[in-house]
């Protein structure tokens, strides 16, 4: 039980980590939008036609973080 009750004390004081998801999503965003403005090219049409694939890499990099904290939780 005193084992238990210093794990409980042990998780309270650790930080919680971040996904590095979203930083990385507003740079590309940013970069995006720079290149329209800079070279004139239609980046809301590669937008409009590739947005699915945005969603599915995000998805993959939640399960990737997902099984990467899980792994180092239990070992």
């Amino acid at each position: 039980m005193q084992q238990f009750q210093q794990e409980i004390k042990m998780s309270i004081n650790q930080p919680k980590s971040r996904s590095i998801v979203g930083p990385f999503v507003l740079i590309a965003v940013g970069v995006l939008f720079l290149v329209h403005n800079l070279t004139g090219f239609n980046i809301f049409r590669v937008i409009g036609r590739y947005w699915p694939l945005v969603l599915i890499v995000l998805g993959i990099s939640k399960l990737v973080e997902y099984f990467r904290l899980n792994r180092h939780a239990s070992g």
